[in-house]
């Protein structure tokens, strides 16, 4: 899926520099959308499904969230025409590794994840969670003080044990094809992948212990399905971001990093972050 935004242009750009922006598009599947006359993309943004950082609004089909709503604003202010496109995200990120003139949003900026990419950052505090319901039956077990929280992954994997062998084992939902679920399987907890959609009702219907989801989608998501559930640890915090390909002009970046911190300074990024919260 391709999303042309607004975008400035660049009259009069040379023919060189239209022919690598049509390649560009021809390795991610899809030709540039931004090109107009002579003018020509700069850079071109990856994003996936992530509500409420990013996401297609069904009934226009235009990309918005938190992101999708900062991103003319950005693009405008440091200059620079763009495109942006709406991939799967293994498939986004194994792009922006590797293609020059790419840059994937939005990103939590951890440190395995810092030399890999130029970043600009950081637009929000992000991370992960895990989430039950009010009346999850291992509360009382984790805390008798009523706190309803985990210490750590290393508690959660105690607790999936201990149910594992009363014959109960532990479930938990995650959003399907997300590198969450490869961090949780890598940390040894048995999961069950799920439609983004789904995860939330399921869950509150009772047929999972714990969900696991972003930090911000988390909440946002059980919200938007009307469901009661409460966060009980937090994990992986880093700040979010976009993680530009290593190859990407530098002078790019540096103008979209000056552009960020005057839409912070303005309060342009704390209007569009409320109107999510």
């Amino acid at each position: 899926m391709s999303h042309t935004p607004a975008a400035v242009r660049t009259p009069h750009a040379p023919r060189l520099v239209r022919l690598i922006a049509l390649c560009l598009g021809a390795l991610l599947g899809t030709a540039p959308a931004a090109l107009a006359g002579e003018a020509a993309v700069s850079l071109t943004l990856i994003t996936e499904e992530n509500p409420p950082l990013n996401y297609t609004d069904p009934a226009t089909g235009r990309l918005t969230g938190i992101m999708g709503d900062l991103l003319p604003s950005l693009m405008t202010a440091a200059g620079i025409a763009y495109q942006v496109q709406v991939m799967p995200w293994r498939r986004g990120y194994h792009t922006v590794q590797e293609v020059p003139g790419t840059c994937l949003f939005a990103v939590n900026e951890t440190p395995e994840r810092q030399a890999q990419f130029q970043w600009v950052a950081p637009i929000a505090q992000g991370g992960a969670a895990l989430f039950a319901r009010a009346d999850w039956l291992h509360y009382d077990r984790a805390h008798p003080d009523g706190t309803h929280t985990l210490a750590s992954l290393d508690e959660v994997k105690t607790l999936a044990a201990e149910a594992q062998a009363r014959g109960t084992p532990l479930s938990i939902l995650v959003p399907v094809g997300t590198m969450l679920a490869t961090t949780l399987r890598d940390q040894g907890l048995d999961i069950t992948e799920v439609a983004l959609a789904n995860q939330m009702p399921m869950l509150a219907a009772g047929r999972a212990d714990l969900a696991a989801a972003g930090a911000i989608s988390g909440r946002w998501l059980a919200r938007q399905a009307g469901v009661a559930i409460e966060p009980v640890l937090t994990f992986a915090v880093a700040p979010v971001g976009i993680a530009c390909n290593l190859g990407t002009d530098p002078a790019l970046v540096a103008r979209l990093r000056a552009a960020l911190e005057g839409l912070r300074r303005d309060g342009t990024l704390d209007r569009v972050i409320r109107n999510y919260q």
